[in-house]
């Protein structure tokens, strides 16, 4: 699992940790001792990702109102 604080993260980079926490979850591969903060660290990607997304969507939609379209 990264360290990489999530503000210096991109999407492409949270995504991918975020795929990979989930597929150790699925495969039984993540101990209960760690089992909390991994979830929390999964949690907080997601928030990542759905706040990039969702900023991203805005930004174009300013764009697009801006010019128009």
């Amino acid at each position: 699992m990264e360290n990489k604080p999530l503000s210096e993260l991109t999407y492409e980079e949270a995504s991918k940790e975020l795929e990979s926490i989930l597929e150790k979850l699925r495969n039984d591969e993540v101990s209960i001792d760690k089992l909390e903060k991994v979830v929390t660290r999964a949690a907080a990607l997601s928030k990542l990702c759905q706040d990039k997304l969702r900023n991203t969507e805005q930004k174009v939609q300013d764009i697009i109102d801006k010019l128009g379209l």
